[in-house]
């Protein structure tokens, strides 16, 4: 079902009352009680020499709290509402004890632990293994991996190692053939995204503690972005206070630290840390060589767990501010001297309050706040020789652009007649950006969870509204069509189009779902979601909402391998920083002849997958088949040729894929694995009416500019007996979308991929090894050597596509210490 408006918001209002009012009143009869959407159960059976142990104390140590328990007459415990990540079970019955470390995915986890009568038991590690109820493709990282990763540091490097991920420009990852709609989930907290970012991330990786990577089949909780879900716990510490510290220096002038430290505060848990970073090789550069491309980043992280009897408090808070240098395209006719920079400054906190309910249930509520800020500073001298000088046409093309104009009524040019004798495009006119944009996002979610022996009931609600304050100062170059009209008395100056127009939007969403056992072999995994969106603005105001069903039929074989099938809809708001229609239409005078409406509008998807997990050896094979048929795609283009873009939509999207993922546990917590993906992602009929190059041009299936059919990676974490490791990573890509044929003209897109309508054809295949040594040099101290792209394949990431030209970073090196307080044993196997 499927719900528009373009004036008032009541039907899509109505629409999200009616589905909490359903989501209230299954509460109601099913008794369900509440989690958060990053939370789960840790549950387990303690065995004796005789069975089942009762009465034995259970404490659990992990994601920032202190769990305690005893043991049913059945010899069962339970804890429920707890964060995703990696414990400490240490079990205790008179002169019997154990001790277990264990991953607990969003899946949860159930172990087996046998007392001994002995005063010191080695502790015995358990990584989960990819969980039945998710995708096939599904990853999970503990801190320790995270930590020896060649990735370890950065995000886009981490997320690269994903099944199915392609590599982009500038940090941005496309996974599993979106364009890089990733759902980050922080501490619980889905992480509002409002501001169109083309650089930079949105965590810090050195926060994160455990991720869960979710790549498919995604149950009705899960909203908004549906390219990867990103669960991450954050930071935490136990036992006394601890203090930890990485210094790194390497290419590039890479200079990296980080400092932490956490501590007891009565009974709650305090973590703090600070990083600071920077690099004279920031983005990738549209040149081999990093010219102008400084970068630096500082971050600030606390988190605050108070329990309360048996509930807890959660407070999280992470602040980053980055600087990034523009890089110059010198070989491209750039002034060297050139001096764009752009800065983003983020402040994320959120707090969740976790009340279990018994055994078998949660409650988890809590507000979230965001403000988001991103500064482009251009220059304009530079800007514009430069823009001139590779402007495809005549020098005076720009001045020349319009014939003839009616008078300016309300600020709005009427009647504008385009030059004949000039092709005007995009890049006719030279540009320059000064854009000041801050969003603030409040909202709160609440989630609830009953657990039984065949059921496991989900319902919650959540709420986001966003201001976004804009100052967008778009000049053109001295000589162009607009100054005639709006400064005739200096009608060859500069001339700039400014949009401060605000927006304000509001989301919002309830869902309700089960996970139905239906004996040892079935489960039927169903439930639906409701979203609403709203954007308004002073010159628009459109709404929408959809219902989307999800339905999931396992199969099991035994307790490791099983196959689904898996049917869903999606629903993905574009996003809520917008280029006013009145900006808009000035800029495009030469294509447009009068102020187009607001029809941006949200991506309808519906998703069909198959997928299965298959006991290979000692370890397990994931294998995914997905097929998107997509409505309205979401895409981006920029506004002119700065540094400011804009959603646009295709009318129609399909993507494919199909994924083989293979995961194997080593000695002492290593870690190996491999995948393979093919992947198709095709777009038809851009029709977006409110900017450039859209404008109703229909056309036939086109390679979207982030495709990349063949994606490969494979790594492995190799621990020694000293606690040292080896590392390595490895990534293959066949290359994305390019619009010139490197065999000769544009014969690549269109049926049969033989239409000379403009590419994308496909550049260029890479293949990269990352490699790292870790040695420990005392107690607390350990050396890492690293050397990334190990074979210096100097590879063009993007080439003539959207995203313009941009080199991947050549061979580097880097030396770092760490040094840590935490002397808890390593786990052993």
């Amino acid at each position: 079902m499927v719900l528009s408006r373009s004036r008032a918001p009541k039907p899509a209002a109505h629409l999200l009352a009616s589905a909490v009012a359903a989501v209230v009143l299954l509460v109601a009869v099913a008794r369900v009680n509440a989690s958060a959407q990053a939370t789960t159960v840790l549950a387990g059976t303690i065995n004796g020499q005789s069975g089942p142990v009762s009465g034995a104390v259970v404490n659990a140590t992990g994601s920032n709290l202190h769990l305690h328990t005893r043991t049913n007459a059945q010899g069962r415990f339970a804890f429920t509402s707890v964060p995703i990540g990696t414990y400490v079970v240490d079990v205790t019955a008179g002169a019997l004890s154990a001790s277990l470390r264990v991953d607990v995915p969003s899946a949860g986890a159930d172990v087996t632990l046998s007392l001994a009568p002995i005063k010191e038991i080695g502790r015995t590690a358990v990584t989960a293994r990819p969980p039945r109820a998710g995708s096939g493709t599904d990853v999970s990282l503990n801190s320790d991996l995270l930590a020896k990763s060649p990735a370890s540091g950065s995000l886009p490097a981490l997320l690269l190692q994903l099944p199915g991920a392609a590599r982009g420009a500038n940090g941005v990852v496309h996974i599993n053939g979106d364009h890089g709609d990733i759902n980050y989930v922080v501490d619980g907290v889905s992480i509002p995204q409002e501001l169109n970012r083309t650089v930079g991330t949105e965590f810090d990786p050195n926060d994160i503690a455990y991720v869960e990577a979710l790549q498919g089949a995604y149950p009705a909780q899960y909203g908004e972005r549906f390219a990867s879900v990103i669960n991450i716990n954050t930071r935490n510490g136990s036992g006394p206070p601890g203090f930890s510290a990485n210094l790194l220096g390497g290419t590039f002038t890479h200079l990296d630290s980080d400092v932490a430290y956490h501590t007891n505060l009565g009974s709650a848990s305090l973590v703090l840390a600070s990083r600071l970073e920077q690099s004279d090789r920031g983005l990738d550069p549209p040149n081999a060589a990093s010219i102008h491309n400084q970068y630096s980043n500082a971050n600030q992280f606390v988190r605050f767990t108070q329990p309360i009897r048996n509930d807890y408090l959660n407070l999280t808070v992470s602040h980053a501010h980055h600087s990034y240098q523009i890089p110059n395209d010198v070989a491209g006719g750039e002034p060297a001297a050139t001096n764009d920079n752009e800065t983003q400054d983020d402040l994320f906190a959120a707090m969740q309050y976790r009340h279990p309910v018994g055994d078998h249930g949660s409650l988890s509520f809590g507000p979230s706040y965001k403000r988001s800020r991103i500064r482009d500073l251009g220059d304009p001298a530079n800007d514009f020789a430069y823009g001139i000088a590779n402007a495809p046409g005549s020098p005076t093309d720009c001045a020349q652009a319009l014939t003839s104009t009616g008078p300016v009524v309300g600020g709005v040019v009427t009647n504008p007649v385009p030059n004949p004798a000039v092709a005007y495009g995009n890049a006719t006119c030279a540009f320059s950006l000064s854009g000041d944009r801050t969003a603030i996002d409040v909202g709160g979610n609440v989630d609830y969870e009953n657990r039984s022996t065949h059921h496991t009931v989900r319902a919650g609600a959540q709420f986001d509204a966003t201001h976004i304050a804009k100052a967008y100062d778009v000049t053109l170059q001295p000589g162009n069509f607009l100054a005639p009209i709006f400064t005739p008395g200096a009608p060859g100056a500069a001339y700039t189009v400014v949009d401060s127009a605000p927006n304000i939007g509001h989301l919002g969403a309830a869902y309700v779902q089960d996970a139905w056992k239906m004996g040892t072999a079935w489960q039927l995994d169903y439930g639906v979601r409701a979203d609403t969106f709203g954007v308004s603005s002073s010159q628009f105001r459109a709404g929408f909402g959809m219902i989307s069903p999800r339905i999931k039929l396992t199969r099991n074989f035994g307790a490791r391998e099983s196959v689904y099938a898996y049917y869903g809809r999606f629903f993905t708001p574009f996003s809520l920083e917008n280029v006013s229609p009145l900006a808009a239409y000035t800029l495009n005078l030469p294509l447009q002849s009068s102020v187009a409406q607001f029809d941006l509008k949200p991506q309808r998807d519906t998703v069909y997958e198959l997928g299965a997990h298959v006991t290979l050896g000692r370890g397990d094979l994931g294998l995914r088949i997905m097929q998107k048929n997509a409505t309205d795609v979401i895409d981006d283009t920029q506004v002119g040729t700065t540094n400011l873009h804009q959603d646009i939509n295709y009318a129609q999207g399909r993507i494919a894929t199909q994924t083989a993922y293979y995961q194997l546990g080593l000695a002492r917590g290593g870690r190996f694995y491999s995948s393979l993906t093919h992947t198709y992602a095709a777009n038809k009929g851009c029709e977006t009416q409110l900017l450039a190059p859209c404008f109703g041009a229909s056309g036939d299936w086109t390679p979207a500019d982030h495709d990349q059919r063949i994606s490969a990676t494979s790594g492995i974490v190799l621990n020694d007996r000293s606690g040292g490791w080896w590392a390595a990573d490895g990534e293959y890509g066949s290359g994305l979308s390019s619009s010139l044929n490197p065999a000769g003209g544009i014969t690549c897109a269109g049926a049969g991929l033989a239409q000379n309508i403009g590419g994308p054809c496909k550049r260029t295949p890479h293949l990269t090894f990352d490699l790292e040594r870790g040695i420990v040099m005392a107690p607390g101290v350990e050396l890492t050597l690293r050397m990334q792209n190990v074979f210096n394949d100097l590879y063009l990431v993007t080439f003539r596509n959207a995203q313009g030209n941009h080199y991947a970073a050549p061979r580097t090196f880097e030396v770092g210490l760490r040094f840590t307080t935490d002397r808890a044993a390593a786990p052993r196997r």
